[in-house]
């Protein structure tokens, strides 16, 4: 968490304020979070599958229902940073999760994934050693017979097969891939990697130095090509 506040408290430095979309975000996230740094100066949307109520203590968190992995509403590099916090492996196989990291890449100047390593061996959601690499047909079997971690214990088929198949944990390879323009980091836990994570953060623009932009001249500009486009 260290390393994303610091990326958050680059962005405010140069610009006195930061965007952050939250993909996967929750209210309660924020605030247990948001009181590590200035809230005041940071923007968050949470995009998540379900609706929620905005919290009144925090008005600059706001939440959408929608789809991590289409992000048509919003424009590229929209936002300074795309936050994650153990998202990626819920939205489906690798087609999903592609579709996730394309939207990551192209919405958000800078941004910082995290997910949990497949090869830690305790897995993350069920809180159970090993449950991760077991083959489906014995995993289910367990999830009939006990609770694991968030899970409760499933009463039929149908619902531990769900569980099974709620997430999908990735390796450096697979996050390497879906990020490639990323450092992956390893986050470590008593020797072991725990979680990866994904983090691309170019140098960050002051805008307030950059040139304005001259709107006339892209006024006049869109003006030739609707009058090209009438003649043609």
């Amino acid at each position: 968490m260290a390393a994303f506040l610091k990326l958050v408290d680059e962005y405010v430095e140069a610009n006195q304020s930061c965007t952050i979309l939250d993909l996967g975000g929750t209210v309660e996230y924020w605030q247990t979070w948001g009181n590590a740094f200035d809230l005041s100066k940071v923007e968050v949307l949470c995009i998540n599958t379900f609706d929620q109520l905005a919290s009144p203590d925090m008005p600059n968190v706001r939440c959408v229902k929608g789809n991590a992995c289409n992000l048509s509403d919003y424009q590229d590099q929209q936002f300074d940073i795309v936050f994650s916090n153990s998202c990626i492996e819920h939205v489906g196989g690798w087609r999903a999760m592609s579709d996730f990291a394309a939207e990551v890449r192209r919405v958000g100047k800078s941004y910082f994934i995290q997910t949990p390593n497949f090869w830690f061996p305790i897995e993350a959601h069920a809180r159970m050693p090993f449950i991760h690499w077991l083959p489906d047909q014995i995993t289910y079997r367990l999830h009939l017979l006990t609770k694991a971690g968030f899970y409760p214990k499933a009463d039929s088929v149908n619902s531990a097969m769900q569980i099974v198949e709620d997430a999908k944990l990735l390796d450096f390879n697979q996050m390497r891939c879906l990020f490639s323009d990323a450092e992956i980091r390893r986050e470590k836990f008593m020797g072991f990697t725990k979680a990866l994570i994904a983090v691309r953060h170019p140098k960050v623009v002051d805008r307030r130095k950059a040139g304005p932009r001259n709107d006339n001249v892209e006024q006049v500009d869109a003006g030739r090509e609707r009058a090209v486009a009438s003649v043609g």
